[in-house]
């Protein structure tokens, strides 16, 4: 079933309109400040000031509502498709570095790593997310695959995981700079050893 996107209400009363876009600020403030555990419907309604029947109306549950929270500010990111992978590559890990670094998407990122390492439930919602930006750079991938970019066989996922994982590592565990000039490296040495491992 897709995903409602948090933007797109699904009444075109203003009042329900009013009080969804409410909710998911507040859920955003939450998560930034405290963290996903502590962003409940109690809490949430609490700061709000929206009701919890009507919260529990538009959300079933807290991991629906942190998922649509978290949609509000890390949308999958479009298909550059300018015609080559490297550059592609380039733009998209440019765009996830800028992610990591700035804006509320940086710590709700983090947050949600953390706290998929705890708890089952979180992980789900992981992953979840995590398949959402992770589609359209797999097409990417699988796309120069069949324009002959990378060897025939070569596996998206792995090319993925090698491309991200620099910049996961620079801005998590080093907390270095990630910035456009590092990305490119990074992309070009991945494809400079599949071309010749």
């Amino acid at each position: 079933m897709a995903r409602q996107d948090p933007f797109i209400p699904r009444s075109t009363d203003p009042r329900v309109q009013r009080s969804r876009a409410a909710v998911i600020a507040t859920a955003l403030e939450l998560l930034t400040e405290r963290g996903i555990a502590a962003t409940t419907i109690e809490a949430v309604s609490e700061r709000s000031g929206v009701a919890r029947t009507t919260i529990y109306r538009q959300w079933p549950g807290q991991a629906e509502l942190v998922l649509d929270a978290f949609a509000a500010v890390l949308r999958p990111p479009a298909d550059p498709d300018t015609g080559t992978l490297r550059d592609d590559l380039v733009e998209l890990t440019t765009g996830l570095a800028r992610a990591l670094s700035t804006g509320p998407a940086a710590g709700l990122m983090l947050a949600l790593m953390d706290a998929a390492e705890r708890e089952p439930s979180y992980a789900a919602l992981h992953r979840r997310e995590a398949e959402l930006r992770h589609a359209v750079i797999l097409d990417v991938i699988t796309r120069g695959i069949r324009r002959g970019e990378l060897p025939a066989g070569t596996d998206p996922a792995e090319v993925l995981d090698l491309i991200a994982g620099p910049i996961f590592h620079r801005r998590t565990v080093s907390q270095g700079t990630v910035d456009p000039a590092f990305a490119a490296r990074v992309v070009d040495r991945v494809l400079l050893a599949y071309r010749h491992p």
